[in-house]
């Protein structure tokens, strides 16, 4: 063969090979007859399904917070993420936050994380809390539907018209929350027919938007599960080392915090498994949540400088508030210490739980 051919040869073979994506998405989409109920059920039963790929997940919703303690969420909310994620299972996994300057990779392996800093070449180690911020993992389309569809009823649930998405047929599932404190929409979701992985998931606030406020997918997607070896890092001698008592400040405050929350604020229940249970409440479902972390003072008065910047903000009989998209926050200083109260609930919602809170909450010490 003369190099002339042969160059042409190869040209037409990667012309193909690049391609594939393209045509793969290209075909329609498979309509399934799965009920709307029976989807939500495949959908949470998923979790365990093992996978790899890249997911892209956009938001809209500006939230004055930055800093260590709070910035990661505004970026989650309000910013592009791009993340490439090995799921063993919902206690082993590994996600790479991809970044212009490096990468940000977070490891679980069981009760133990572990994240890597590429631009400070240290890693640290820290116990797993299931009580925490939202982190990256958290917009993972599987783990944020999963989130999103606790407590759904049949009312609530219909189905949507299939997609592909990432070469795969997905079934198309709508949440509409009956619950009118809710300041979500709607959720859509589209799962992979045959295995209920969620691969995308759109958040609608309340008043609806043509578009979503965020938005999740998986964009390349590998359904062998991945080994232990993929979901675990190797490092060099010249890593940094550390390990933290906690994940972050909510962690830390659940464990720590010397508070006990009552068991239900503005008629939600608080919500996990009896062993979590610390000083943080978790309270509500899916589509209308409440978050209740106590604040030790320096980190409330940080907190209180930021929202009073945010021109939305205001105070209020129980504390500082703002409403930005779907998300409520309220900043409360009461006689047994800070909590910071957050959800998608309306503000009217977060002062009653305020209330509640500030009522009920138990001081240990």
């Amino acid at each position: 063969m003369i190099p002339a051919t042969r160059w042409l040869v190869v040209a037409l073979v990667a012309a193909v090979l690049a391609s594939l994506p393209l045509v793969s998405n290209a075909v329609p989409a498979k309509e399934s007859r799965i009920g709307a109920t029976a989807l939500a059920r495949r959908i949470h039963d998923a979790s365990d399904v093992g996978w790899s790929g890249e997911v892209r997940s956009l938001g809209s919703v500006q939230v004055p917070l930055s800093g260590a303690t709070f910035g990661g969420v505004a970026r989650l909310l309000g910013e592009e993420t791009r993340l490439r994620v090995w799921w063993r299972d919902p206690e082993n996994w590994r996600t790479d936050r991809l970044r212009a300057t490096g990468e940000t990779d977070v490891v679980r392996d069981g009760g133990l994380t572990a994240q890597w800093n590429y631009e400070d070449n240290q890693v640290s180690f820290t116990p797993y809390s299931p009580i925490r911020l939202p982190g990256d993992v958290d917009v993972v389309p599987a783990a944020l539907a999963r989130r999103l569809l606790a407590g759904a009823r049949p009312g609530e649930l219909s189905r949507l018209p299939a997609q592909r998405i990432a070469g795969r047929s997905a079934a198309g599932l709508r949440l509409v929350p009956a619950d009118k404190r809710s300041t979500i929409a709607h959720v859509d979701v589209w799962a992979d027919e045959s295995t209920g992985l969620p691969l995308r998931v759109q958040v609608y606030a309340e008043p609806a938007g043509r578009a979503p406020v965020l938005s999740t997918e998986l964009t390349s997607l590998d359904l062998t599960r991945p080994t232990v070896d993929q979901t675990h890092f190797t490092f060099s001698r010249s890593i940094h080392y550390s390990r933290g008592v906690s994940l972050d400040a909510a962690a830390g405050a659940n464990a720590y915090a010397p508070f006990i929350p009552p068991d239900t604020v503005a008629g939600l229940p608080r919500r996990g498994r009896a062993e979590d249970f610390g000083a943080v409440g978790v309270y509500g479902r899916g589509p209308t949540a409440v978050l209740a972390v106590p604040l030790r003072d320096s980190i409330a008065r940080g907190l209180r400088d930021q929202l009073r910047r945010s021109a939305t903000s205001k105070e209020t009989a129980v504390g500082l508030e703002i409403q930005v998209g779907p998300l409520s926050v309220l900043l409360q200083r009461g006689r047994r210490g800070n909590f910071l109260l957050a959800g998608t609930v309306t503000t009217a919602t977060l002062e009653t739980a305020a209330t509640d809170l500030a009522a009920g909450v138990v001081r240990t010490r």
